[in-house]
């Protein structure tokens, strides 16, 4: 992860946490312009959170909302436990 503070709303996501995240958005037949939409942002500001090449509090908050997670800790530990 990249870390420019402690608060999870400024982590970045990394490239394969990027695809898990877009693949639960598939299984749900949403795309990144209904994302942008419920966020208030532009569809290409959803497709650089989701590459890791930029952070949004915004987006993460509906992509918690849409996928059932309450964190964001949360969203990202899942792949790991799924996983091991």
């Amino acid at each position: 992860m990249y870390y420019n503070t402690k608060s999870p709303s400024l982590q970045r996501l990394s490239s394969e946490q990027g695809k898990w995240v877009t693949y639960q958005l598939r299984l749900k037949n949403l795309t990144h312009t209904e994302i942008a939409l419920r966020a208030g942002c532009s569809r290409p500001t959803v497709s650089n959170v989701l590459a890791g090449r930029t952070s949004s509090s915004k987006v993460y908050i509906v992509l918690c909302d849409i996928l059932g997670y309450s964190t964001l800790a949360d969203l990202l530990a899942t792949p790991r436990r799924r996983a091991a």
